[in-house]
């Protein structure tokens, strides 16, 4: 079961804690470490994403419509609806020949604030482009197109891109079909329900596609790389992404989801990492991820030092006086339960 793994303090005093669950996986399918249950099963959500645009690339996207890695991000990106997202999804949407309208995952606000309150001084309403699942959902639109499918009704799960994007991460996670439960997305599509430690062996799979066909293996590639080279379009500013990625040279993988979901994949040793913080609160998660990549040695004390704001934040009042703090208390075990 989920276990203690940050407390926050007030006059140094425990205020409230916060428990989580860990898996650290090998690409091989090992329980490398682990905190809490490895296999609590919870949703995947938009950690879910590279998956999700898995079969656009191994059905020969990437050429079909000359994607560049700044356009595969964007498909693989729970985007904070600046700019520069809006502008790549509307190119995609161009180059396909399809209109906004055909995207049906809804209208929010952005979540880059500074965006939101533009538009507001502008008074100007949000559209559908502003939604942070639009670049993944018009690479639904790409890939029914690839598929010679009807582009209406590409959400139902019953729809040829859903049901090539379910054997996808069947493959990813090495579950058995009637073992990968689902339900629906914030956005309308289908959301995987399974355990973290598969999820964690799909990021490893990712970044370490040996086993795999050529094609997967291909398409992860080009997933894996546009991804850790451009997460400000992968996520937005000031997001966990691109804090870790710009504190440790953009050496990891690393995609968020809502409920306190955080996956990252880790190149150099294979590795896959799937946390879940049980109350579905993600205010603690930086904490928690850069404790967990400091427990696995993949911090250089120069890394430590950029990110300590994130390892060690300070809970501040309305007048900016620091009252507390956020204090990482979990341990990794290493090996299988």
């Amino acid at each position: 079961m989920a276990a203690y793994a940050v407390e926050l303090l007030r006059g140094g005093l425990v205020e409230s804690r916060v428990r989580a669950d860990v898996a650290v996986v090998d690409s091989l399918g090992h329980i490398r470490y682990w905190f809490g249950d490895p296999d609590y099963r919870t949703f995947w959500r938009s950690s879910a994403k590279p998956f999700q645009a898995l079969p656009l690339l191994e059905a020969g996207g990437q050429a079909a419509f000359h994607l560049t890695p700044e356009e595969i991000a964007i498909i693989c990106a729970s985007h904070g609806g600046e700019a520069q997202h809006l502008a790549l999804v509307t190119d995609l949407l161009e180059r396909l020949g399809a209109s906004p309208d055909e995207l049906i995952c809804g209208i929010h606000p952005p979540s880059h604030r500074d965006t939101a309150w533009e538009l507001i001084r502008q008074h100007q309403a949000p559209t559908v482009l502003h939604n942070n699942c639009s670049g993944k959902h018009t690479g639904m639109l790409m890939l029914a197109t690839l598929l010679n499918a009807p582009r209406s009704g590409y959400h139902l799960p019953d729809h040829p891109v859903q049901q090539h994007i379910r054997q996808a991460v069947l493959t990813m996670t090495r579950m058995r079909p009637d073992d990968l439960a689902t339900g629906i997305d914030g956005c309308g599509v289908p959301t995987f329900y399974l355990p973290l430690s598969r999820m964690a062996l799909a990021y490893a799979r990712l970044v370490d596609p040996r086993g795999l066909d050529v094609g997967t293996a291909g398409a992860a590639w080009m997933i894996a790389e546009a991804m850790r080279h451009h997460p400000e379009l992968v996520s937005g500013t000031g997001r966990l992404e691109v804090t870790l990625a710009e504190a440790t040279d953009y050496r990891f993988v690393a995609k968020g989801g809502a409920e306190a979901v955080f996956c990252l994949g880790i190149p150099e040793r294979g590795l896959g990492i799937a946390v879940k913080l049980e109350d579905g609160n993600s205010r603690v998660m930086g904490p928690v991820v850069a404790e967990i990549l400091r427990q696995l040695d993949e911090l250089t004390p120069e890394m430590e030092e950029k990110l300590a704001d994130v390892l060690h934040p300070v809970i501040t009042n309305h007048s900016g006086t620091v009252v507390g703090a956020i204090r990482p208390v979990l341990t990794l075990h290493a090996g299988r339960l």
